[in-house]
């Protein structure tokens, strides 16, 4: 017992400086809000991961589910009185449907050219909520979405937003972890390690392509509609191909195939995107540079650091062990 608290030590007291960070924030106003966006991101990153990093299939097209969850959201509270709290769940359901949709083709194809097929859908949904000024109220966007109630209590304070959406990450992450390892999480490493090889073992690679494109879009439409009744705004301009670009930063910076690497690489990149707000006009260039750093420096991203990290300092406490053993 006291051998397995040794080794959690190191979590336990990460946790624990997480949640003071987290309480000195909650403080202030913005910076609660901040949080807020930290989780949001996490739930799309973990969405993302899902797909390529356990299956390998590269996607630069996510903010189009993104958008689709955060309008389907929008537009069946304030047009048809649902409630928030259900029509998040039918926008990522609505989300999952088109990532079944793009699926198929894209089960067939790898690489470059499953990028060109999420670019050209990421492009499509947004020209569409762009252009459908009747529905989508175009460029000038929607305004006074309604914020989500549970239980007759309506989250309106960005701190208790904070709690919902700290919830809503915790159940994500342990469904995520509780799938990568059950059967469909197998199957999923086997088919990004070699899918020729996992198809002779019996996989339907096609099958469980089609499955991760399902799960993924469903995370990232969750995402977009917490995020449309967070900020009580949308338009076209929140889901350019730059979100894409900064969801896989955020991944790749953070660590694919992972628990901990959405986590990480969200909170790293919204902290210091919020720090830099000022030099917006260079946000592009900046993630250039991070993925950059990431090829070069952090080919596992800063999962992989912390491992290597691990592992070093595993092996000289063993040393250590043995070497006072021996005297």
């Amino acid at each position: 017992m006291l051998e397995k608290i040794k080794e959690r030590k190191g979590i336990i007291l990460v946790l624990l400086a997480v949640a003071i960070i987290c309480a000195f924030m909650l403080r202030e106003r913005y910076l609660a809000l901040v949080l807020c966006f930290i989780c949001i991101n996490i739930i799309a990153v973990t969405g993302l991961d899902v797909l390529f990093g356990y299956t390998g299939q590269v996607s630069f097209g996510h903010a189009a589910f993104y958008a689709i969850g955060a309008y389907g959201s929008t537009l069946l509270t304030m047009n048809y009185g649902i409630p928030p709290a259900i029509t998040v769940i039918l926008g990522s359901l609505l989300s999952m449907i088109f990532g079944i949709i793009i699926a198929f083709p894209a089960a067939k194809l790898v690489k470059h050219f499953l990028s060109l097929l999420t670019i050209a859908f990421g492009q499509m949904v947004f020209m569409f909520v762009s252009v459908t000024d009747s529905l989508t109220n175009g460029y000038s966007g929607i305004i006074n979405i309604p914020p989500i109630s549970l239980f007759n209590y309506t989250f309106k304070s960005n701190q208790s937003k904070f709690f919902l959406l700290l919830v809503v990450v915790i159940l994500v992450l342990i469904g995520k972890n509780r799938l990568i390892k059950s059967r469909i999480g197998r199957a999923f490493i086997a088919i990004r390690e070699n899918p020729h090889a996992a198809n002779g073992m019996g996989i339907n690679v096609r099958y469980y392509k089609i499955m991760a494109f399902a799960i993924s879009a469903f995370l990232t439409g969750l995402a977009g509609g917490l995020y449309a009744h967070l900020v009580h705004f949308i338009s076209p301009d929140t889901f350019m191909v730059t979100q894409s670009q900064l969801f896989m930063t955020m991944l790749l910076f953070g660590g694919i195939g992972s628990l901990s690497g959405p986590v990480i690489g969200s909170s790293i990149l919204v902290i210091i995107t919020e720090t830099m707000q000022s030099f917006v006009r260079y946000q592009m260039l900046i993630y250039a540079v991070f993925i950059l750093v990431v090829l070069f420096y952090l080919p596992n991203g800063v999962v992989g650091i912390m491992d290597t990290i691990g592992a070093k300092v595993k092996n000289k406490l063993g040393k250590r062990a043995e070497e006072n053993a021996k005297v």
